[in-house]
């Protein structure tokens, strides 16, 4: 689905990224393991858009690509939850997810997308709640929800179980065995 190349990234004299290759397949979920600083971030920066890489190959169901951008990666169908949320905190549920969507808000739309996707993933959404109102465990649901909206085959978690309680990091990873098991890929970011 997703494959890393030799990738190489370097900011002035640092070297982020020597010759870094990684291979996803449909049905597997990924720990990206390593120290802090390790250049783990960076790479799943590289597959999202956000950073171009200096050298390397991207390549996405067997199409090499140039991703200049996250709406290029969320384009071919990869998804990012980031370890710092991206979300708005005054806004809700449903107006978060509909964020980055073209034209302008449809409210009947978006909440019955918010349903349809709490439903499918059997997460507890409620599309008029605030967010800033919602426990850390909620808001990483809406993030996943977000890239769920946009039809992510592909979803990077950057330390996605460093702010859950031990119960809400079981319930996440049930969550990404039944989503791989539809055929997707899942990549977990950790230095644990």
């Amino acid at each position: 689905m997703l494959e890393l190349l030799g990738i190489v990234k370097r900011y002035g004299s640092l070297t982020a990224l020597d010759d870094a290759s990684l291979v996803l397949r449909p049905g597997t979920v990924h720990a990206l393991l390593g120290e802090n600083g390790a250049g783990k971030t960076t790479l799943m920066r590289v597959a999202f858009g956000m950073v171009r890489p200096d050298a390397g190959r991207v390549r996405v169901d067997g199409r090499d690509l140039q991703l200049r951008s996250p709406a290029d990666a969320i384009a071919t169908g990869i998804g990012m939850v980031h370890q710092h949320f991206t979300l708005v905190p005054a806004m809700t549920v449903a107006e978060n997810i509909a964020l980055g969507g073209h034209g302008r808000l449809r409210r009947r739309e978006t909440v019955a997308a918010v349903r349809r996707i709490a439903e499918t993933a059997g997460f507890a959404l409620e599309a008029d709640a605030r967010v800033e109102d919602l426990p850390v465990g909620a808001q990483q649901r809406v993030e996943i929800a977000k890239a769920l909206a946009r039809r992510a085959r592909i979803i990077v978690l950057d330390e996605p179980t460093a702010v859950l309680a031990p119960a809400e990091a079981d319930d996440l990873l049930r969550w990404l065995r039944t989503y791989v098991a539809q055929g997707n890929a899942a990549v977990l970011i950790t230095h644990k």
